[in-house]
């Protein structure tokens, strides 16, 4: 599990450098929390995974992996990595549908093309 979302961090890294040229880091992680915030209320996995294990706020959008594992523990009995992958799956396609409403297709495709990675490892 650690793993799964180590890797889903490092695409959340590669989609601000991408972005962040076009709209400024500020809006970038603007809307990185904004679409985190809205995953959580449909995926009680992720919830609290936007605190860090200080209890600061991160407001990035960053996914506190050791919190999501604490999480999973709450889970039990259940298929939880499939519960993650579609959490963070449902997460990607709603950080990918903001980038095409607000930067268009292209942009869409391309910070697309640089998380593909993340759509093999969440199948």
């Amino acid at each position: 599990m650690d793993d799964l979302g180590h890797q889903f961090e490092i695409g959340r890294v590669r989609m601000e450098q991408v972005l962040a040229p076009f709209i400024g880091e500020k809006n970038v992680k603007k809307v990185l929390a904004w679409s985190l915030d809205r995953a959580q209320k449909t995926h009680p996995i992720l919830k609290n995974t936007h605190w860090s294990p200080s209890n600061d706020l991160l407001d990035n959008g960053e996914i506190e992996v050791t919190r999501l594992v604490k999480n999973v523990e709450a889970f039990a009995g259940h298929p939880v990595v499939q519960l993650v992958k579609l959490a963070l799956s449902d997460l990607l396609v709603i950080r990918l549908e903001a980038v095409e409403k607000g930067l268009g297709p292209s942009m869409k495709q391309a910070v697309d093309k640089e998380v593909a990675r993340l759509r093999d490892i969440l199948k």
